[in-house]
């Protein structure tokens, strides 16, 4: 491999020798962009290469298509290609064809050259014999246009496997870099978005998977979306699983879900370019859905490897008026396979989430890195208050049924209950006042009410006594009121054994005593709780510790310390907790 940094540093002759590799037998692209240097990390690298075939003539392009051999063609099976084709047709099991299979391919690739006059070019990592058939039979039916198009972006895919392979750079540019790469997918234009099995959502599984095999995984994308990569072990009997969401809140940042994925994918890749095998299986995670947004159903992918998916979602409906099951089998899958996600126990190890901290503490503390005691239990409700509505001119104060006005009582009854007792929070974030005007008295008020603690027991009293108080104001002010619970989630403690090891490994890499804090958000290891031990590594974020927000910030320097720490805690780790 070669430094990012030195890359940037040699002579252009060098640097052209450097990534002779990456384009097959075409000098002439890392020649284009020798001058535009230096590049910030190795997807900068790439969209630079990319944009340099892009514009370059048919003819160039042409002949670039053409330096590829045909897979499991006369060249290959001569061993008369280059050592990167090799290895990649390898890696796709083309080099152990059956008779079948091998009469089937090199028909259909002789079929292709006929009528395209280039050979069939195709990113075979992540493939099987079978489908990489399947595929050129597809494409032997593009129209020239359409698949000359399609080979160079699959050509582009190869560029970026190799590149990945060849180029070393930091772990925290790296993180970034990927976290900026999935931002830019979205279903909103000026604002990141990605909700439940859209086409962004898709898009972004895509894109991650693709991180995934540049790391050298194996994977698959299940029925529920999850995005599963795993970099194979020693002999030890259960592996380690980790990861966490690649869905958004509307608006969102770009760190919250996505680190505890790419920080993983980045550290495995690493091993395994250091040729470093971990005595266990890594199993990395990019779970589908946590927050809900699209069909109300938090947590979906992590349930469903929990064995904790309830069939009964399936009916849940979107504000378009689709069903959580449309949506699946429009996404290509199988409804019928989702109970065979869930892991078996005795199986798996432990299950560990990296997660910006999304609070401040860290930040105060000048820290990069923190350990996880506990996911804080929470209470979530629904309030709806029926007053009467009138004229703002005309009904006198005292004979007034103010919904908005109780409602405003109520809230500070949250504010007042929870304030004064550390570990316990309480919110109203929504507040309405359904089709209100500024000269009627509202007669209707709906809001909620999170109720959130380590200590369950800490919280159900403060819901049990904000419950009571709401009653009693209704009782005085002649509204009346609903109080629905929609959600209720105990406190889930990670296990000390796992904090340990953090600490321990944070000490390594710091130099530093580890900080221990809570959670007061939830997490993906709420639900895997149920499966396994859990523990979890806070990363500080910039900006006061905002999240959920685009001004969401996360430093390339905490990413790497992060890394370091995560990588120290796998080496480290012997199976127990």
């Amino acid at each position: 491999m070669i430094t990012l940094e030195r890359l940037n540093s040699i002579s252009a002759e060098d640097f052209v020798a450097a990534l002779a590799s990456i384009f097959e037998h075409s000098p002439w692209v890392p020649e284009r962009i020798a001058p535009l240097r230096p590049f910030a990390g190795v997807i900068a690298l790439h969209k630079a290469m990319s944009a340099a075939v892009l514009q370059a003539g048919e003819s160039l392009q042409l002949a670039l298509i053409r330096a590829h051999p045909e897979l499991a063609g006369r060249a290959a099976l001569r061993g008369d290609v280059t050592s990167a084709s090799t290895s990649e047709q390898k890696g796709a099991g083309l080099s152990a064809l059956t008779q079948a299979q091998l009469t089937r391919l090199q028909s259909l690739n002789a079929q292709y050259a006929e009528r395209f006059d280039f050979p069939f070019v195709l990113a075979v990592k992540g493939h099987t014999p079978d489908s990489v058939i399947a595929t050129l039979a597809e494409r032997v039916s593009h129209d020239a246009q359409e698949e000359h198009s399609v080979a160079l972006r699959e050509i582009g895919r190869i560029a970026y496997f190799r590149l990945a392979d060849l180029v070393e750079e930091p772990l925290g540019d790296a993180i970034i870099a990927m976290a900026e790469e999935l931002a830019d997918l979205s279903e909103d234009s000026g604002a990141l978005t990605c909700s439940y099995l859209t086409p962004t959502h898709r898009a972004t599984a895509a894109r991650i998977r693709e991180f995934m095999m540049a790391a050298g995984l194996a994977t698959h994308i299940d029925a529920v979306g999850n995005v599963v990569g795993v970099l194979a072990g020693g002999t030890a009997p259960k592996r380690v699983l980790t990861g966490s969401h690649y869905d958004t809140v509307i608006n969102a940042g770009k760190y919250d879900g996505r680190l505890g994925i790419l920080l993983p994918i980045a550290v495995a890749g690493a091993l395994r370019r250091a040729g470093t095998q971990l005595a266990y299986a890594l199993e990395i995670i990019a779970f589908a859905e946590e927050e809900g947004v699209r069909f109300k159903s938090t947590f979906l992918g992590s349930r469903a490897v929990a064995g904790r998916f309830e069939l009964s979602d399936l009916d849940s409906v979107d504000a378009g008026g689709s069903t959580l099951s449309d949506a699946i089998r429009a996404a290509g899958h199988d409804l019928a396979a989702i109970p065979a996600i869930a892991r078996d126990s005795s199986q798996v190890a432990c299950f560990v989430e990296v997660h910006i901290e999304q609070g401040p503490v860290l930040l105060e503390a000048a820290l990069p890195v923190g350990v996880v005691t506990h996911i804080a239990g929470s209470i979530r409700g629904v309030v709806t208050v029926e007053g009467q509505s009138g004229h703002a001119g005309t009904v006198p104060m005292a004979l007034r049924r103010d919904a908005a006005a109780a409602a405003a009582e109520m809230v500070l009854a949250v504010e007042t209950r929870c304030r004064d007792h550390p570990g316990l929070v309480g919110t109203v974030g929504k507040l309405e006042v359904p089709g209100g005007a500024v000269n009627v008295i509202p007669g209707r008020c709906e809001f909620s009410i999170d109720i959130r603690s380590g200590s369950d027991a800490l919280r159900d009293a403060a819901a049990a006594d904000i419950s009571k108080t709401i009653g009693e104001i209704a009782a005085r002010r002649g509204v009346k009121v609903d109080q629905r619970r929609v959600l209720e989630a105990p406190s889930v403690p990670c296990a000390q054994a796992l904090q340990d090891a953090w600490a321990t490994s944070i000490e390594r890499i710091t130099h530093r005593p580890a900080l221990r804090l809570p959670s007061g958000a939830g997490h993906d290891a709420m639900m895997m709780a149920s499966l396994t031990a859990i523990g979890m590594l806070f990363v500080r974020c910039g900006n006061g510790g905002i999240s959920h927000h685009p001004d969401e910030a996360l430093s390339a320097a905490d990413a790497d310390v992060a890394a370091r720490v995560f990588e120290d805690f796998l080496l480290h780790f012997e199976g127990s907790t």
